[in-house]
């Protein structure tokens, strides 16, 4: 066995202020940090004599939320949601070297100004993490590991990303996922994850256990609203209700009593309040146009992006508020989960997603256990990615864990054209395929009888009496398709920002509009010896997409592969030196 070598360092930036540089306002924070990683990687030294490995901190957010670096840990004042803000310009060798004062709550998009006087809502360090550097001598790498490697441009910089293509490959960048050939002749494939990976991935978009008193008492519509085929949402057996937390949150639950051989629906709508509406509710107005709003679609939105700098006014400029606040690309690859108490013996839950127009449903028959998987009510079939599928493909089925009455947990996405179908955390395996094929240029639908991408996550119940909690909407990574000196979105003839909000704001112009199309394609070729590795948080990573140099990693410049985070930040408050276990564990 080798003795271990396990020693502390940063990623991308050097853990030791630079000399000469001035006196920074958190040194005593930094040196505390650097005294705690110091005595925490001589402890490791003891622990991992069995392998070598290498501890690294975070320093930048390039791979959040899977990875923190330097950031804000909050609980939201209005919902009680707690989320993370990038605060990578307070790192002591940061050119910025500027505070962030506010930051955007993910659920109810409340902007948040911190209070420094808080212990808490000062920045934290980055999460420190082990990296295993004989993986690879043992294997090869394998698509989605985190890895770190020395950037091309600067070996003295060690670099953290995510690995989307593998040596020989033709890697493509289009609508958000990764697509792949292994020769010149062969036709691309989507690139799927596997539901470890996949679930480890997905980033929340609502939950429906944090909710603003604010918001309820202002009337603001529930993101879940009963809906019916036959357009009469009044009619429907839901029942919804609000239960007050700790706190300023309060919860929703949901109730019903299905009537025999009809499927009764609870629709999710992105009905999201902005900066403007929030100033509007907290002076005890409410927006004029509210009862007339319908939603908007599910966009790459990243609260992690959101820190607002000190000194750089209020508010940014109002078309980069606009993106921070929503996004500017549309998200169709989502996920719902809901934990389910079933009261009857016999019935069916149904959960259904929709993309480009198109639903995709899981039913599970309560009685037996039985899931089965359809495409618009089995009038598409699912297809491998050689285009096989017959008409024996237009369902596929497998037993789950649920019996009868009982509670249960369950998820459901569709992501890389791919359905998958989770009961009590654990990925069901159907006898058939779960994968489809899809035309390449995609838009979101709507119509007055169905808002199809407007209300693209549903819970449905037929016959089962049931209570439902903990509704949430997650979504997969958007890879921007982006690269050098080009604008950091997808679309080409240099739309503005305001003029993409318009139109993904605007259904009436989904079916008409050139902007779908218009979606940037970016394509490399990849060597024998060669690795193209990309951030998670898309927008705000310097990754192999806009490198000047060749856009690839050198086999020779990989260091290992991201195992685990052994000691994320601390808590302060109420105890000092807390340590914050919930964020401990392997990285996927």
């Amino acid at each position: 066995m080798s003795k271990a070598k396990v020693k502390e360092a940063t990623l991308n930036k050097d853990l030791v202020q630079p000399a000469g540089k001035s006196p920074n306002p958190n040194s005593s924070r930094a040196v505390r940090e650097f005294i705690e990683s110091v005595v925490i990687a001589v402890i490791l030294a003891f622990l991992f004599r069995t392998f070598e490995a290498e501890a690294f901190v975070i320093p930048t957010g390039s791979m959040a939320p899977t990875l923190q670096g330097r950031h804000m840990d909050v609980a939201c004042a209005q919902c009680g949601y707690q989320f993370r803000v990038g605060a990578s310009s307070e790192n002591s060798d940061s050119e910025e070297q500027a505070m962030v004062v506010s930051g955007v709550c993910p659920i109810c998009r409340y902007t948040m100004p911190f209070d420094r006087r808080d212990a808490n809502q000062n920045s934290f360090t980055g999460d420190r993490i082990l990296v295993s550097k004989f993986s690879y001598d043992l294997r090869e790498p394998e698509r989605w590991d985190v890895i770190v490697f020395k950037y091309p441009g600067n070996a003295k910089q060690n670099y953290i990303k995510r690995l989307v293509g593998l040596p020989g490959e033709q890697v493509r960048i289009q609508h958000g996922d990764i697509w792949t050939n292994s020769g010149e002749n062969q036709d691309f494939t989507i690139a799927r994850k596997a539901p470890t990976k996949l679930k480890a991935m997905l980033q929340l978009v609502d939950d429906s256990d944090y909710w603003s008193q604010t918001l309820i008492d202002a009337g603001w519509p529930s993101r879940w609203q009963p809906w019916s085929p036959s357009g009469e949402p009044n009619q429907s057996p839901w029942k919804v209700e609000w239960k007050k937390q700790d706190g300023p949150r309060s919860s929703q639950q949901f109730t019903i009593r299905g009537a025999p051989g009809e499927d009764a629906w609870l629709r999710y709508h992105h009905l999201i309040p902005n900066s403007e509406d929030w100033q509007k509710l907290l002076s005890g107005e409410t927006p004029s146009d509210l009862s007339e709003r319908i939603g908007t679609l599910i966009r790459d939105f990243y609260a992690y992006n959101t820190g607002e700098l000190e000194g750089y006014g209020p508010y940014a400029p109002r078309a980069w508020q606009m993106a921070q606040e929503t996004g500017l690309h549309w998200v169709g690859d989502i996920a719902i989960e809901a934990n389910i108490d079933v009261e009857s013996a016999d019935g069916e839950i149904l959960l259904d997603i929709v993309e480009a127009g198109v639903h995709y449903t899981a039913r599970i028959d309560v009685a037996s256990g039985m899931a089965t998987l359809q495409i618009d009510q089995g009038t598409r079939s699912f297809a491998n990615d050689d285009g096989s599928g017959t008409v024996n493909a237009v369902k596929s089925k497998a037993p789950t864990g649920m019996r009868g009455p009982g509670s249960y947990e369950l998820r459901f996405s569709n992501a890389d054209n791919r359905l998958t179908l989770w009961v009590d955390n654990q990925a069901v395996e159907f006898d058939g395929p779960t994968t489809f094929q899809t035309e390449g240029d995609q838009r979101p639908h709507w119509t007055s009888h169905d808002p199809l991408d407007l209300a693209p996550a549903g819970l449905g119940v037929q016959g089962a009496t049931v209570k439902a909690s903990s509704l949430r909407i997650l979504r997969d990574v958007y890879y921007l398709a982006l690269e050098p000196r080009s604008p950091n979105h997808d679309y080409q003839h240099g739309r503005s920002d305001e003029e993409i909000q318009e139109i993904l704001n605007n259904p009436n112009q989904w079916e008409s509009t050139n902007l779908f199309a218009e979606r940037r394609t970016v394509e490399v070729v990849l060597g024998p010896d060669e690795f193209f590795p990309l951030g998670d948080n898309s927008p705000q990573s310097k990754d192999a997409r806009i490198w000047e140099a060749d856009p690839h990693v050198d086999r020779a410049l990989l260091t290992g592969k991201a195992l685990f985070i052994y000691w994320p930040h601390h808590w302060r408050r109420p105890v000092p030196y807390t340590p914050n276990f919930a964020r401990m564990g392997f990285i996927r």
